[in-house]
Protein backbone atom coordinates (compact mmCIF):
# COMPACT_ATOMS: atom_id res chain seq x y z
CA UNK A 1 0.00 0.00 0.00
CA UNK A 2 2.64 2.48 1.02
CA UNK A 3 4.69 1.28 -2.57
CA UNK A 4 1.83 2.59 -4.26
CA UNK A 5 1.29 5.90 -2.64
CA UNK A 6 4.77 6.74 -3.43
CA UNK A 7 4.53 5.58 -7.00
CA UNK A 8 1.75 7.69 -7.36
CA UNK A 9 3.92 10.52 -5.90
CA UNK A 10 6.85 10.28 -7.84
CA UNK A 11 4.37 10.57 -10.92
CA UNK A 12 2.95 13.75 -9.98
CA UNK A 13 6.37 15.20 -9.90
CA UNK A 14 7.40 14.14 -13.29
CA UNK A 15 4.56 15.64 -14.71
CA UNK A 16 5.16 18.62 -13.03
CA UNK A 17 8.50 18.82 -14.44
CA UNK A 18 6.99 17.66 -17.76
CA UNK A 19 4.66 20.33 -18.00
CA UNK A 20 7.14 22.94 -17.23
CA UNK A 21 9.34 22.11 -19.96
CA UNK A 22 6.42 21.97 -22.71
CA UNK A 23 6.93 25.73 -23.78
CA UNK A 24 4.20 24.66 -27.02
CA UNK A 25 1.32 23.38 -24.46
CA UNK A 26 -1.75 25.32 -23.79
CA UNK A 27 -1.58 26.59 -20.33
CA UNK A 28 -5.20 27.14 -19.13
CA UNK A 29 -5.90 23.35 -20.82
CA UNK A 30 -2.67 22.11 -18.88
CA UNK A 31 -3.07 23.81 -15.65
CA UNK A 32 -7.28 22.45 -15.74
CA UNK A 33 -5.53 19.09 -16.63
CA UNK A 34 -2.58 19.39 -13.59
CA UNK A 35 -5.78 20.29 -10.99
CA UNK A 36 -7.87 17.63 -12.14
CA UNK A 37 -5.35 15.02 -11.91
CA UNK A 38 -4.19 16.70 -8.23
CA UNK A 39 -8.00 16.44 -7.17
CA UNK A 40 -8.16 12.88 -7.89
CA UNK A 41 -4.52 12.16 -6.77
CA UNK A 42 -4.88 14.15 -3.63
CA UNK A 43 -8.48 11.79 -3.14
CA UNK A 44 -6.76 8.71 -3.55
CA UNK A 45 -4.11 9.74 -0.87
CA UNK A 46 -6.05 10.80 1.41
CA UNK A 47 -8.05 7.43 1.26
CA UNK A 48 -4.56 5.54 1.10
CA UNK A 49 -3.58 7.30 4.47
CA UNK A 50 -7.08 7.06 6.23
CA UNK A 51 -7.17 3.11 5.26
CA UNK A 52 -3.38 3.04 6.84
CA UNK A 53 -4.29 4.72 9.82
CA UNK A 54 -7.52 2.39 10.56
CA UNK A 55 -5.16 -0.68 9.75
CA UNK A 56 -2.60 0.31 12.17
CA UNK A 57 -4.95 1.34 14.55
CA UNK A 58 -6.73 -1.90 14.81
CA UNK A 59 -2.86 -3.96 14.95
CA UNK A 60 -2.03 -1.16 18.32
CA UNK A 61 -5.48 -2.31 19.72
CA UNK A 62 -4.70 -5.87 19.03
CA UNK A 63 -0.98 -5.72 21.03
CA UNK A 64 -2.17 -3.77 23.23
CA UNK A 65 -4.90 -6.31 24.00
CA UNK A 66 -2.24 -9.19 23.99
CA UNK A 67 -0.04 -6.75 26.34
CA UNK A 68 -3.33 -6.58 28.64
CA UNK A 69 -4.09 -10.15 28.89
CA UNK A 70 -0.23 -11.32 29.09
CA UNK A 71 0.03 -8.61 32.39
CA UNK A 72 -3.22 -9.82 33.69
CA UNK A 73 -2.00 -13.66 33.74
CA UNK A 74 1.57 -12.37 34.99
CA UNK A 75 -0.05 -10.86 37.77
CA UNK A 76 -2.34 -13.34 38.85
CA UNK A 77 0.06 -15.97 38.30
CA UNK A 78 4.01 -15.52 39.00
CA UNK A 79 6.30 -17.78 35.95
CA UNK A 80 7.99 -20.68 37.04
CA UNK A 81 11.39 -18.64 37.38
CA UNK A 82 9.87 -16.19 40.03
CA UNK A 83 8.29 -19.57 41.50
CA UNK A 84 11.76 -21.17 41.81
CA UNK A 85 13.53 -17.64 43.01
CA UNK A 86 13.48 -17.64 47.34
CA UNK A 87 11.87 -14.69 49.02
CA UNK A 88 14.22 -12.29 49.85
CA UNK A 89 13.68 -11.06 53.33
CA UNK A 90 16.97 -8.44 54.60
CA UNK A 91 14.49 -7.48 57.58
CA UNK A 92 17.09 -9.04 60.64
CA UNK A 93 15.87 -9.67 64.28
CA UNK A 94 16.47 -6.34 65.72
CA UNK A 95 18.23 -8.38 68.42
CA UNK A 96 21.28 -9.43 65.87
CA UNK A 97 21.64 -5.70 64.62
CA UNK A 98 21.96 -4.90 68.20
CA UNK A 99 25.23 -7.17 68.66
CA UNK A 100 26.47 -6.16 65.79
CA UNK A 101 26.86 -2.49 66.75
CA UNK A 102 28.01 -3.78 70.07
CA UNK A 103 31.20 -4.83 68.03
CA UNK A 104 31.05 -1.69 66.08
CA UNK A 105 31.25 0.01 69.42
CA UNK A 106 34.17 -2.21 71.06
CA UNK A 107 36.24 -1.70 67.82
CA UNK A 108 36.02 2.39 68.01
CA UNK A 109 33.88 2.35 64.80
CA UNK A 110 33.82 5.86 64.60
CA UNK A 111 37.00 5.68 63.29
CA UNK A 112 36.44 3.06 60.63
CA UNK A 113 38.10 3.52 56.80
CA UNK A 114 34.56 2.31 55.97
CA UNK A 115 31.18 2.21 58.00
CA UNK A 116 28.30 2.53 56.18
CA UNK A 117 25.20 1.63 57.74
CA UNK A 118 27.15 0.79 61.10
CA UNK A 119 26.24 3.72 63.15
CA UNK A 120 22.40 3.45 61.78
CA UNK A 121 19.56 3.87 64.22
CA UNK A 122 17.51 1.25 62.53
CA UNK A 123 18.06 -2.14 63.94
CA UNK A 124 16.18 -3.73 61.37
CA UNK A 125 18.54 -3.74 58.31
CA UNK A 126 22.01 -4.29 59.58
CA UNK A 127 22.31 -6.94 56.01
CA UNK A 128 22.78 -4.06 54.27
CA UNK A 129 25.85 -2.60 56.91
CA UNK A 130 29.03 -1.99 55.00
CA UNK A 131 30.24 -6.47 54.63
CA UNK A 132 27.62 -7.54 56.31
CA UNK A 133 26.48 -10.81 54.61
CA UNK A 134 23.22 -12.41 55.22
CA UNK A 135 21.31 -15.05 53.21
CA UNK A 136 17.85 -15.12 51.76
CA UNK A 137 15.82 -14.86 55.08
CA UNK A 138 18.15 -12.89 57.28
CA UNK A 139 20.79 -14.89 58.75
CA UNK A 140 24.22 -13.09 59.00
CA UNK A 141 26.91 -15.65 57.26
CA UNK A 142 29.75 -13.59 56.70
CA UNK A 143 31.33 -10.66 58.79
CA UNK A 144 34.36 -9.16 56.40
CA UNK A 145 36.05 -5.96 58.45
CA UNK A 146 39.89 -6.44 57.11
CA UNK A 147 42.18 -3.26 56.80
CA UNK A 148 39.74 -1.57 58.03
CA UNK A 149 41.32 0.23 61.38
CA UNK A 150 39.26 -1.59 63.88
CA UNK A 151 40.80 -0.95 67.16
CA UNK A 152 40.32 -2.23 70.78
CA UNK A 153 39.12 -5.84 71.90
CA UNK A 154 36.42 -8.17 70.59
CA UNK A 155 33.23 -7.92 72.38
CA UNK A 156 32.04 -11.27 73.71
CA UNK A 157 28.62 -11.65 72.35
CA UNK A 158 29.70 -13.70 69.16
CA UNK A 159 26.93 -16.50 70.08
CA UNK A 160 24.13 -14.37 68.94
CA UNK A 161 25.72 -14.98 65.83
CA UNK A 162 24.83 -18.81 65.54
CA UNK A 163 24.76 -19.11 61.54
CA UNK A 164 27.73 -17.32 61.46
CA UNK A 165 30.01 -18.99 58.95
CA UNK A 166 33.44 -16.60 58.07
CA UNK A 167 34.58 -13.94 60.08
CA UNK A 168 37.58 -11.77 58.83
CA UNK A 169 39.02 -8.84 60.56
CA UNK A 170 42.66 -9.38 59.85
CA UNK A 171 45.16 -6.60 59.27
CA UNK A 172 43.55 -4.28 61.73
CA UNK A 173 44.83 -3.33 65.63
CA UNK A 174 42.37 -5.49 67.61
CA UNK A 175 44.04 -6.13 71.04
CA UNK A 176 43.18 -8.48 73.54
CA UNK A 177 42.61 -12.12 73.44
CA UNK A 178 40.10 -13.96 71.55
CA UNK A 179 37.06 -14.23 73.23
CA UNK A 180 35.32 -17.57 74.10
CA UNK A 181 32.06 -17.11 72.38
CA UNK A 182 34.11 -17.87 69.26
CA UNK A 183 34.08 -21.50 70.20
CA UNK A 184 30.64 -21.40 70.49
CA UNK A 185 29.80 -20.52 66.87
CA UNK A 186 28.79 -23.80 65.10
CA UNK A 187 28.34 -23.80 61.82
CA UNK A 188 32.00 -21.28 61.61
CA UNK A 189 34.51 -22.53 58.74
CA UNK A 190 36.91 -20.15 58.41
CA UNK A 191 38.34 -17.45 61.27
CA UNK A 192 41.29 -14.69 60.30
CA UNK A 193 42.56 -12.59 63.03
CA UNK A 194 46.41 -12.40 60.96
CA UNK A 195 47.95 -9.08 62.01
CA UNK A 196 46.72 -7.96 64.65
CA UNK A 197 47.81 -7.40 68.60
CA UNK A 198 45.98 -10.30 69.96
CA UNK A 199 47.84 -12.10 72.77
CA UNK A 200 47.09 -14.89 75.11
CA UNK A 201 46.23 -18.30 74.74
CA UNK A 202 45.28 -19.77 72.02
CA UNK A 203 41.24 -20.31 72.52
CA UNK A 204 41.07 -23.53 73.57
CA UNK A 205 37.30 -23.44 72.30
CA UNK A 206 37.82 -23.99 68.90
CA UNK A 207 37.98 -27.72 69.21
CA UNK A 208 34.16 -27.92 69.23
CA UNK A 209 33.96 -26.64 66.13
CA UNK A 210 33.93 -29.62 64.08
CA UNK A 211 32.99 -27.39 60.71
CA UNK A 212 36.27 -25.54 60.97
CA UNK A 213 38.33 -25.53 57.81
CA UNK A 214 40.73 -22.66 58.01
CA UNK A 215 42.71 -20.32 61.24
CA UNK A 216 45.05 -17.81 60.27
CA UNK A 217 46.37 -16.39 63.85
CA UNK A 218 49.92 -15.26 62.24
CA UNK A 219 51.32 -12.10 63.24
CA UNK A 220 49.57 -12.03 66.54
CA UNK A 221 51.10 -12.08 70.22
CA UNK A 222 49.76 -15.12 71.10
CA UNK A 223 51.42 -17.56 73.70
CA UNK A 224 52.03 -20.84 75.10
CA UNK A 225 51.64 -24.00 73.39
CA UNK A 226 48.80 -24.88 71.18
CA UNK A 227 45.53 -26.45 73.00
CA UNK A 228 45.72 -30.61 73.20
CA UNK A 229 41.81 -30.59 72.33
CA UNK A 230 42.83 -29.09 69.07
CA UNK A 231 43.37 -32.32 68.15
CA UNK A 232 39.49 -32.79 67.52
CA UNK A 233 39.22 -30.79 64.69
CA UNK A 234 38.94 -33.23 61.69
CA UNK A 235 37.94 -30.93 59.73
CA UNK A 236 40.88 -28.59 60.15
CA UNK A 237 42.81 -27.71 56.86
CA UNK A 238 44.99 -25.05 56.98
CA UNK A 239 46.84 -23.75 60.58
CA UNK A 240 48.53 -20.18 60.22
CA UNK A 241 50.52 -19.51 63.64
CA UNK A 242 53.63 -17.96 61.90
CA UNK A 243 55.17 -14.74 64.15
CA UNK A 244 53.57 -15.19 67.43
CA UNK A 245 55.59 -15.71 70.86
CA UNK A 246 54.31 -19.90 71.54
CA UNK A 247 56.67 -21.84 73.06
CA UNK A 248 57.27 -25.24 74.14
CA UNK A 249 58.12 -28.58 72.65
CA UNK A 250 56.59 -29.32 68.66
CA UNK A 251 52.82 -30.01 69.05
CA UNK A 252 52.56 -33.63 68.41
CA UNK A 253 48.41 -32.39 68.77
CA UNK A 254 48.60 -31.57 64.51
CA UNK A 255 49.65 -35.49 63.69
CA UNK A 256 46.59 -36.00 64.76
CA UNK A 257 44.39 -33.66 62.67
CA UNK A 258 43.83 -35.76 59.76
CA UNK A 259 42.69 -33.29 57.27
CA UNK A 260 45.22 -30.70 57.76
CA UNK A 261 47.12 -29.51 54.79
CA UNK A 262 49.41 -26.33 55.43
CA UNK A 263 50.70 -26.55 58.91
CA UNK A 264 52.77 -22.58 59.55
CA UNK A 265 54.43 -22.31 62.80
CA UNK A 266 57.49 -20.26 61.67
CA UNK A 267 59.10 -17.49 63.76
CA UNK A 268 57.82 -19.04 67.03
CA UNK A 269 60.00 -19.74 70.27
CA UNK A 270 59.10 -23.77 70.10
CA UNK A 271 62.24 -26.09 71.32
CA UNK A 272 63.35 -29.50 71.88
CA UNK A 273 63.44 -32.45 69.57
CA UNK A 274 61.08 -33.19 66.40
CA UNK A 275 58.64 -35.87 67.41
CA UNK A 276 59.53 -39.05 66.37
CA UNK A 277 55.98 -39.57 64.77
CA UNK A 278 56.01 -36.61 62.84
CA UNK A 279 55.34 -38.56 59.68
CA UNK A 280 52.18 -39.58 60.80
CA UNK A 281 50.92 -35.45 59.77
CA UNK A 282 50.54 -37.47 56.21
CA UNK A 283 47.72 -35.08 54.67
CA UNK A 284 50.47 -32.19 55.12
CA UNK A 285 51.33 -29.68 51.75
CA UNK A 286 52.97 -27.39 52.90
CA UNK A 287 55.01 -27.43 56.27
CA UNK A 288 57.08 -24.29 57.74
CA UNK A 289 58.67 -24.86 60.82
CA UNK A 290 61.92 -22.30 60.57
CA UNK A 291 63.05 -19.79 63.14
CA UNK A 292 62.06 -22.13 66.25
CA UNK A 293 64.94 -23.58 68.55
CA UNK A 294 63.82 -26.92 67.31
CA UNK A 295 67.09 -29.36 67.88
CA UNK A 296 67.90 -32.83 67.48
CA UNK A 297 67.84 -35.57 64.08
CA UNK A 298 65.02 -34.66 61.36
CA UNK A 299 62.54 -38.08 62.01
CA UNK A 300 63.45 -40.58 59.87
CA UNK A 301 59.31 -40.96 59.29
CA UNK A 302 59.14 -37.51 57.35
CA UNK A 303 59.42 -39.91 54.55
CA UNK A 304 55.54 -41.07 55.42
CA UNK A 305 55.04 -37.43 54.33
CA UNK A 306 54.35 -38.60 50.58
CA UNK A 307 52.24 -35.50 49.81
CA UNK A 308 54.45 -32.75 50.80
CA UNK A 309 55.02 -29.94 48.01
CA UNK A 310 57.05 -27.65 50.55
CA UNK A 311 59.18 -28.58 53.44
CA UNK A 312 60.77 -25.12 55.16
CA UNK A 313 63.06 -26.60 58.36
CA UNK A 314 65.74 -23.91 58.31
CA UNK A 315 66.90 -21.47 60.98
CA UNK A 316 67.09 -24.43 63.56
CA UNK A 317 69.80 -26.03 65.58
CA UNK A 318 69.03 -29.56 63.48
CA UNK A 319 71.86 -32.24 63.19
CA UNK A 320 72.77 -35.19 61.92
CA UNK A 321 72.70 -36.22 58.34
CA UNK A 322 69.93 -35.63 56.36
CA UNK A 323 67.53 -38.52 56.71
CA UNK A 324 67.34 -40.94 52.84
CA UNK A 325 63.58 -41.06 53.52
CA UNK A 326 63.47 -37.34 52.38
CA UNK A 327 64.16 -37.93 49.03
CA UNK A 328 61.11 -40.41 48.20
CA UNK A 329 59.23 -37.03 49.27
CA UNK A 330 58.47 -36.82 45.12
CA UNK A 331 56.10 -34.28 44.86
CA UNK A 332 58.66 -31.73 46.71
CA UNK A 333 58.65 -28.15 44.83
CA UNK A 334 60.69 -26.38 47.50
CA UNK A 335 63.05 -28.05 50.19
CA UNK A 336 64.83 -25.81 52.33
CA UNK A 337 66.69 -27.29 55.41
CA UNK A 338 69.37 -24.19 55.51
CA UNK A 339 70.84 -22.36 58.40
CA UNK A 340 71.67 -25.87 60.79
CA UNK A 341 73.81 -27.86 61.60
CA UNK A 342 73.60 -30.53 59.67
CA UNK A 343 76.61 -33.38 58.64
CA UNK A 344 77.22 -36.70 56.63
CA UNK A 345 77.15 -36.49 52.36
CA UNK A 346 74.71 -35.27 49.97
CA UNK A 347 73.11 -39.00 49.03
CA UNK A 348 72.95 -39.69 45.19
CA UNK A 349 68.82 -40.38 46.02
CA UNK A 350 69.17 -36.52 45.52
CA UNK A 351 68.39 -37.17 42.05
CA UNK A 352 64.91 -38.31 42.91
CA UNK A 353 63.45 -34.99 43.53
CA UNK A 354 62.62 -34.48 39.94
CA UNK A 355 59.78 -31.75 40.69
CA UNK A 356 61.79 -29.81 42.87
CA UNK A 357 62.14 -25.91 42.09
CA UNK A 358 63.94 -24.55 45.34
CA UNK A 359 66.91 -26.42 47.36
CA UNK A 360 68.28 -24.71 49.67
CA UNK A 361 71.49 -26.45 52.07
CA UNK A 362 73.40 -23.95 52.68
CA UNK A 363 75.14 -22.81 56.01
CA UNK A 364 75.30 -26.18 57.38
CA UNK A 365 78.09 -28.60 57.98
CA UNK A 366 77.94 -31.35 55.04
CA UNK A 367 80.87 -32.98 53.40
CA UNK A 368 81.64 -34.83 50.53
CA UNK A 369 81.05 -34.04 46.67
CA UNK A 370 77.91 -33.05 45.15
CA UNK A 371 75.99 -36.04 43.31
CA UNK A 372 76.52 -36.60 39.59
CA UNK A 373 72.45 -37.25 40.10
CA UNK A 374 72.27 -33.47 41.00
CA UNK A 375 72.13 -33.52 36.85
CA UNK A 376 68.54 -34.94 37.33
CA UNK A 377 66.69 -31.74 39.05
CA UNK A 378 65.97 -30.53 35.82
CA UNK A 379 63.37 -28.35 37.17
CA UNK A 380 65.41 -26.76 39.68
CA UNK A 381 65.46 -22.82 39.63
CA UNK A 382 67.64 -22.03 43.01
CA UNK A 383 70.39 -24.18 44.42
CA UNK A 384 72.22 -23.17 47.34
CA UNK A 385 74.60 -25.19 48.73
CA UNK A 386 77.37 -22.48 50.34
CA UNK A 387 78.92 -22.56 53.54
CA UNK A 388 79.03 -26.05 53.90
CA UNK A 389 82.45 -28.50 53.77
CA UNK A 390 81.71 -29.75 50.17
CA UNK A 391 84.61 -30.83 47.80
CA UNK A 392 85.54 -32.51 44.98
CA UNK A 393 84.43 -31.49 41.49
CA UNK A 394 81.74 -29.49 40.34
CA UNK A 395 79.33 -31.79 38.39
CA UNK A 396 80.38 -30.74 34.35
CA UNK A 397 77.18 -32.14 33.52
CA UNK A 398 75.06 -30.38 35.59
CA UNK A 399 72.54 -27.75 33.31
CA UNK A 400 69.30 -27.71 34.75
CA UNK A 401 67.64 -25.56 32.17
CA UNK A 402 65.48 -23.22 34.37
CA UNK A 403 68.54 -22.26 37.11
CA UNK A 404 69.01 -18.75 37.51
CA UNK A 405 70.71 -18.36 41.27
CA UNK A 406 73.25 -20.96 42.09
CA UNK A 407 75.26 -20.31 45.66
CA UNK A 408 78.07 -22.71 46.08
CA UNK A 409 81.33 -20.63 47.61
CA UNK A 410 82.79 -20.97 50.67
CA UNK A 411 82.96 -24.70 49.89
CA UNK A 412 86.34 -27.08 49.32
CA UNK A 413 85.52 -27.62 45.49
CA UNK A 414 88.54 -28.32 43.22
CA UNK A 415 86.86 -26.02 40.20
CA UNK A 416 83.80 -24.08 40.52
CA UNK A 417 80.89 -24.08 38.40
CA UNK A 418 81.33 -23.42 34.91
CA UNK A 419 79.34 -19.92 33.68
CA UNK A 420 77.96 -21.61 31.17
CA UNK A 421 75.80 -23.66 33.13
CA UNK A 422 74.22 -20.15 35.32
CA UNK A 423 71.52 -18.43 33.14
CA UNK A 424 71.77 -15.59 35.36
CA UNK A 425 75.43 -14.86 34.98
CA UNK A 426 75.24 -11.96 37.57
CA UNK A 427 74.78 -14.25 40.34
CA UNK A 428 77.84 -15.52 39.27
CA UNK A 429 79.88 -12.82 41.09
CA UNK A 430 78.03 -13.28 44.49
CA UNK A 431 78.11 -16.81 43.91
CA UNK A 432 82.48 -17.47 43.78
CA UNK A 433 85.15 -16.19 45.51
CA UNK A 434 87.74 -14.51 43.92
CA UNK A 435 90.27 -16.97 44.67
CA UNK A 436 88.58 -19.85 43.36
CA UNK A 437 87.54 -18.24 40.41
CA UNK A 438 90.80 -17.08 39.58
CA UNK A 439 92.52 -20.36 40.14
CA UNK A 440 90.22 -22.61 38.76
CA UNK A 441 90.50 -20.62 35.19
CA UNK A 442 94.84 -20.17 35.56
CA UNK A 443 94.49 -23.94 35.43
CA UNK A 444 91.89 -24.25 32.59
CA UNK A 445 94.07 -21.10 30.44
CA UNK A 446 97.71 -23.14 31.25
CA UNK A 447 96.26 -26.78 29.78
CA UNK A 448 93.90 -25.33 27.16
CA UNK A 449 94.90 -21.91 26.32
CA UNK A 450 91.45 -20.39 26.79
CA UNK A 451 91.64 -17.01 26.88
CA UNK A 452 88.03 -16.47 27.17
CA UNK A 453 88.42 -17.46 30.79
CA UNK A 454 90.77 -15.77 31.59
CA UNK A 455 89.28 -12.17 30.74
CA UNK A 456 86.35 -13.55 32.70
CA UNK A 457 87.95 -14.39 35.88
CA UNK A 458 89.70 -11.20 35.78
CA UNK A 459 86.34 -8.99 35.25
CA UNK A 460 84.66 -11.37 38.00
CA UNK A 461 87.94 -10.18 40.33
CA UNK A 462 87.39 -6.43 39.17
CA UNK A 463 83.97 -6.52 40.29
CA UNK A 464 84.58 -8.39 43.44
CA UNK A 465 87.54 -5.64 44.56
CA UNK A 466 84.81 -2.45 42.98
CA UNK A 467 82.33 -4.07 45.90
CA UNK A 468 84.48 -4.93 48.40
CA UNK A 469 85.81 -0.29 47.91
CA UNK A 470 81.57 0.52 47.71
Amino acid sequence: MKSNILLLLLFLVAFAICQEDDSTGDETSASDTSSAIASETSSAIASEITATSTAIDNESSAVLTATSTVSSDATSQPTSIETDLPTVNKTVNPTVCQNLQQLYNSLNGNTWIVRTGWDSTNMSTCCSWYNVHCNSIGQVLKLDLAYNNLVGQLPNNFDQFPDLQNIDLSNNNISGSVPASIGKLASLKSINLDVNQLSGGLPAGLSTLVNLTNIHLKNNSFNGTIPDAWANMKSLQNLYLSNNNLTGTFPTVVTQMTSLQSLYLDNNALNGFLPANLGSASSLVQLNIKDNHLLGNIPASVGNMTNLQSLVMSHQMLNGSIPEEIYSLLKLEVLDLSNNRLTGNLSPKLGQLVNVKKLNLGHNAITGPIPSQIDQLTKLESLNLNYNALNGQFPSSMAPPALGYCYMIPNQFQSCPDQSIINNPQSLAFQCSVDCVVKTNKKKNNAVGNQTNLFVATLITMIAAAELLM
